[in-house]
């Protein structure tokens, strides 16, 4: 099993050994492309990586950083393009095995560093300054696909075929700026791309299990709608959509009473439409809520609504580590076509 490691409600990959990257500092210009060999024998690309690309500007003195890395096959493209987002209190440091293996399957990845919401922003802010690190996080995400689609084709990527890929928490900023972001015509910035993937990846994402402290939502009753999908879930997706589900039974919370009123699912969840779509699953019947069964309510939503939608269950796996058969699946999701 591919190890991984769990910080601040979030997955860590770790970068495989067996890698084979070099270094630049810029886009690629005529390197001899060569061949590289995955664990299980299968041709791959030999890939550059480049490091610390400038794709936000932010005032003096702001917080957060600007930078993404750019995973890339030194073979000519165009390749698909892919924005992978890391999970909360991380940096796209930690997606360095993701993006490596995606590169090596056939793909242009650029790897963000986009939330704000660290440990200590989590557990020393107030709500207002919740809602304004949900929101600068959710602009970062936005700014990063618009810069990914801008400068795919200098780096062999086809602008034209994006992929946006969040895992945890970074699968609901995914689902967020590809339900709700804009189009190219509509930004009022010359030559910006659209914001809207040509399909969407999200794994293990369920908002009612966001690490967002249970007081700041009784102080806030609307912060979870600063960052919730189901929010726009119905509106209709011109993209492919896959849900993966590491199906972790640990990903859990218990919900003794579900219509308790003080209790924290009510916090987040005050209409009760969902309590009630997840009590039709069955979701309550344990005494705890656990992530598969907010992904299924979420995946039944989308189809309702007429949108293509494919959930993967990874075999033998759990949130902080892929079995080999659960990492391929992930792959072949992200990448499905790594032919140029």
């Amino acid at each position: 099993m591919r190890r991984t490691i769990l910080l601040a409600g979030t997955i860590a990959l770790v970068l495989s050994a067996c890698s084979r990257e070099t270094q630049a500092s810029g886009p690629p210009t005529g390197a001899e492309p060569s061949a590289s060999r995955s664990a299980t024998g299968s041709p791959t690309q030999a890939i550059r990586v480049f490091r610390d690309v400038h794709y936000l500007s932010k005032p003096e003195g702001g917080k957060g950083t600007s930078l993404l890395d750019v995973y890339a096959p030194k073979d000519a493209g165009p390749w698909p393009t892919v924005v992978v987002l890391h999970g909360g209190g991380e940096t796209k440091e930690d997606q360095r095995e993701m993006a490596t293996a995606a590169a090596e399957r056939g793909a242009v990845v650029f790897v963000p560093t986009w939330s704000r919401m660290d440990a200590e922003v989590v557990e020393a802010s107030t709500p207002e300054e919740l809602r304004a690190a949900l929101v600068a996080g959710i602009g970062d995400v936005g700014a990063a696909v618009r810069f990914a689609r801008g400068t795919a084709a200098s780096y062999g990527g086809d602008a034209g075929n994006l992929t946006l890929f969040g895992y945890s928490y970074g699968a609901i900023g995914a689902a967020m700026e590809a339900f709700s972001g804009a189009p190219a015509s509509t930004s009022g910035l010359k030559g910006a791309g659209s914001t809207i993937p040509e399909s969407l990846v999200v794994g293990d994402g369920d908002y009612l299990l966001a690490t967002l402290p249970d007081e700041a939502m009784v102080a806030d009753p609307g912060l979870m709608h600063v960052f919730s999908p189901w929010d726009y879930v119905g509106q209709g997706a011109d993209f492919p959509i896959t849900v993966i589900d590491s199906a972790d039974p640990s990903l859990s919370r218990p919900v003794p009473d579900p219509w308790a009123e003080d209790y924290w699912l009510a916090e987040r969840d005050p209409s009760g439409e969902l309590r009630r779509g997840l009590e039709k699953l069955g979701a309550f019947e344990t005494g705890l809520y656990v992530n598969s069964s907010g992904l299924k309510l979420f995946t039944e939503r989308l189809r309702e609504a007429g949108d293509t939608v494919t959930y993967v269950t990874l075999t033998n796996s759990t949130h902080t580590g892929w079995s080999e058969e659960g990492w391929q699946s992930v792959l072949a999701a992200v990448v499905p076509n790594a032919q140029p």
